[in-house]
Parts: structure tokens; sequence; C-alpha cells
């Protein structure tokens, strides 16, 4: 392991670990298609999977060691910086194809679906209740991992970020381990409608990116641990911290809009709140709503309300 003092990166050797790993892809995506096809091959599943946990910690390991002994410069932690941004855009990405499977659905269902969302038969999840609960400890998480990250960089190597490190883990086994409870007692399934189907999608999706979340955070805390971190040189834990503040707002956005929103309980608050009259107009009043673009006069009859009606 030595660096061309002529160049701003490090060139790492020839290593068996990526050929591996990717050696270990293929044979879990054949053990997929083998499972899915109703011939499921065991062994060769756990081989696969077993090979490629071990070929990335062996590479995870060789990276940090590479890190320990100065090999990387301030350029390569750059490179890095823009590595786990790209990362991160692209997990953006992923769940903005849910969403927009979700909205496309939702503002405006099909005649399958009853033109009614939630579809009917559907009785969502109280948005007040379990869910709540979840943004609680997600919100409370992302605070102390930041104070976590304060701490190191104020030189605080011993109870600040230790602290905030435990809480945060903490707080996402028990945000896994409700999530998990929530789908025992929903009423409905992925297989009913397209509601389901997108509801457990993308809190599973999320429940799955809080699990590799809480994973890095026990890796980054086993580095701290160990000492590996200071004030100026802690990018492992800090493109965790990033990480993980993406996984809160992609659940507080989450919630918002499937629970609260789109789950039929805002409409049903309001609906109570004015004691079932939603509407702040007379008939006489009445004005073309997604027709307002167009001149009065050219407004279609069947829109206009019926002079029976009016007051």
């Amino acid at each position: 392991m030595n660096r061309n003092p002529y160049s701003r990166y490090y060139v790492p050797g020839p290593s068996p670990w990526p050929f591996l790993v990717g050696i270990s892809a293929n044979g879990s995506a054949v053990g997929l298609i083998l499972w899915l096809h109703r011939s499921p091959s065991y062994l060769l599943m756990s081989m696969m999977m077993g090979c490629m946990i071990l070929s990335m910690f062996s590479w995870w390991r060789d990276l940090i060691r590479e890190g320990d002994i100065g090999l990387y410069t301030r350029f390569a932690i750059k490179s890095f910086r823009d590595g786990v941004a790209l990362f991160i855009l692209s997990e953006v990405m992923f769940f903005f194809s849910f969403f927009w499977a979700f909205f496309h659905n939702a503002l405006s269902p099909s005649c399958e679906l009853g033109m009614r969302w939630p579809p009917p038969g559907i009785r969502t999840p109280n948005p007040s209740s379990t869910s709540l609960f979840e943004t609680g400890l997600l919100i409370s998480s992302g605070l102390f991992v930041t104070q976590a990250h304060k701490s190191i960089r104020a030189k605080d190597y011993d109870v600040g970020p230790i602290i905030g490190l435990l809480v945060t883990i903490l707080c996402g086994i028990v945000f896994f381990l409700v999530q998990v409870r929530e789908y025992y007692w929903n009423s409905y399934t992925i297989s009913d409608s397209v509601y389901g189907s997108v509801f457990y999608l993308l809190t599973g999706f999320h429940g799955a990116h809080v699990v590799v979340g809480t994973i890095w955070l026990l890796v980054s805390l086993a580095r701290l641990w160990r000492g590996e971190f200071s004030s100026q040189r802690h990018f492992g834990l800090e493109a965790c911290i990033w990480y993980w503040h993406f996984v809160d707002v992609v659940w507080v956005t989450l919630w918002c809009v499937v629970y609260v929103w789109f789950g039929g309980w805002l409409y049903m608050w309001w609906f109570k709140m004015w004691d079932g009259n939603v509407y702040s107009f007379k008939y006489p009043d009445a004005k073309p709503s997604w027709y307002a673009y167009i001149q009065e006069e050219r407004v279609p009859s069947w829109y206009k309300v019926p002079d029976r009606l009016k007051i």
C-alpha cells in the first residue's frame, strides 16, 4: 500500500473483492429467479449470500486500513463525498418513483378503485397512532445523531458522540419493531388494490433503509470506540449521518402524504371540524372550479348549478 508522491490520489493494487462480490451478486440473482419459479436452491442462496457478506466485509476492512495509514488525501476524501452525495441522489430518485405511483393513483383514482381514494374497503391506519410515534422516533434520532457529530467536532470523544449514537441506534431498532407490529395489525395486505401495493412498497423499502442505516451506525459506533475518528477526520461517520437524515426526511414526507393527507384522515378531521358543512359558499355564489379559466358563456351546461337548487 504505497501512494505515488506525484499523484493527488491513491490508486489501489489488484484486489479480489470486486470480482468475488460480482460473482456473489450474480449467484444471488440466479437463486432469486429459481425461488420465483418455485424451484429454490437454498444451498446456492446461502453460499452466495455468505460469500457476498464476507467479501464486502473484507473490502471495507481494506478501505478503513488504507485510510488509517494516511493513503487518502483531501482530494480522495472529496471524491468520497461526491460519491456519497450521488448515492443519496439515486436514493431520492428511487423513492420519487414510488411517490409518483402513489400520486398518480391518489389524485386520479380509476373506476376500478371506485373513483375514490383510499379505495372502498381499505381501512387506512390512523396517522395519530403508531405512525406518529414512529415519526417522533426518527425526528428525535436525527437530533441525537446531529449532537453526536457536533460533539466529535468539539473533540469530545468519550461521552457526547457515544450517547448520541447509542440513542440513535436504539431509535432505529424500536422504529423497525414498531413498523413490524403495524404490518401485523393492518387490515389489508400488499395484494389489496394499488393502495396496498404502493403503501407496502414505500414503507417497506423505507424500513429496509432504516435497517441499513442502523447497521451503518453500529459500525460507526465501533470505529468511534476504537478511536478511529477525530475532530478533523471522521468522514465515515459524516456520510452515515447524511444517510440517516435522508431516511428521516423520507419518512416525514411519507407520513404527511400517505398517512395524513391521502389516508382519508385529513378530510375526516376537516369534516368533523365544520360539523359536516365543509363548503364555505352558497349555491348562488358557486363558481366553476376547474373550468375557472373558461369564460362563463363557454362553461358546459351540465356543469352549471341547476336553477331549482339555487336559493
